[in-house]
């Protein structure tokens, strides 16, 4: 996610020189004989290509709020995955307390190995929901093997849901806790109720990903503006007076209209792993360090992450 005020132009020139330069050639074709050779009954008003700007800058509008829309949907569904952790954290968390059974007022030993573990692995969820989503190594983050066993990475190994596996395995965990009666009356159904709304979360997010925005309206917005292209270079030599000036004109113009297009093009997509992507690992290292921390009552904890070259990831 970008947090830098200022878009610096030595990031976007490596992006747009390409279609820069390609809009530049195919105006000049169009230009340089028609003012050279005064080709006059070639050259078309200007009604024609206002009408179609104006076309696609309606096109442009709708798609600009619709990334955005899928970007804000995708920030606030990562969110609620750790917001989701957190609340399973509060109901799992013995810092400071002893692992008691509610029946018996013994400490549960099985308790407490298995407690800290279930935290553990929920935030090792986050982080793998976090990958699987930028279509990165799920067991590939780093810290893994403080959150999970030997045992646990290799059987994760061969899975293709990572991180819904963890839930499945959270819930036998579950169970062997509540066996050992550590939760008051109403908990477990909370348990229950957070871990479902992961579930629908993940798979919200999973939705997200393999929806794409439409493909034809991409296709079609960017046949418009090279048409827009070819339309200004037809006409602006002769109703602007601008000679070989119409060139440059006509890139100047090209590449708003571009530009346009490439930031809903750069948002559609809220997992795809660039300077705008939302940031997962930023949202999971903090996570990571607030359970630790607080749920688990650790010191040693990993370095929070921050902007790299203006930008969270």
């Amino acid at each position: 996610m970008i947090v830098e005020k200022n878009i610096k132009f030595r990031r976007l020139f490596p992006i747009i020189w390409k279609r820069l330069a390609v809009m530049f050639l195919l105006s000049s074709v169009i230009v340089f004989p028609l003012v050279y050779f005064e080709l006059k009954q070639l050259m078309i008003g200007m009604t024609t290509p206002l009408i179609l700007g104006t076309a696609i800058s309606i096109f442009l509008g709708f798609r600009t709020n619709s990334a955005y829309d899928r970007w804000l949907s995708g920030r606030a569904l990562f969110g609620q995955l750790c917001a989701n952790t957190r609340n399973l954290a509060l109901i799992l968390s013995r810092v400071h307390e002893r692992y008691i059974n509610i029946e018996t007022h013994e400490e549960s030993s099985k308790a407490a190995e298995i407690m800290p573990r279930m935290i553990k692995r929920s935030i090792a969820f986050v982080w793998m929901a976090g990958e699987q989503l930028k279509d990165g190594d799920p067991l590939g983050f780093e810290n893994i093997d403080t959150l999970l066993s030997e045992a646990e990475i290799e059987s994760l190994k061969d899975i293709h849901n990572p991180a819904l596996s963890l839930l499945f395995q959270q819930e036998a965990d579950f169970r062997a806790a509540m066996k050992e009666r550590q939760f008051y009356d109403g908990e477990h159904f909370e348990f229950v109720a957070v871990q479902r709304q992961l579930v629908e979360t993940l798979t919200n997010c999973e939705g997200l990903k393999s929806t794409p925005f439409p493909t034809h309206y991409t296709y079609f917005t960017d046949l418009f503006v090279w048409l827009l292209v070819i339309l200004l270079s037809l006409s602006l030599p002769a109703n602007e007076n601008s000679g070989y000036y119409a060139v440059p004109l006509v890139v100047l113009i090209g590449w708003i209209f571009s530009m346009i297009e490439g930031i809903g093009d750069y948002m559609d997509y809220p997992w795809r792993y660039n300077r705008n992507v939302v940031p997962m690992e930023f949202l999971s290292r903090n996570l990571e360090i607030d359970l630790k921390a607080i749920a688990l009552g650790e010191h040693d904890l990993p370095i929070p992450f921050g902007p790299k070259d203006g930008a969270i990831y």
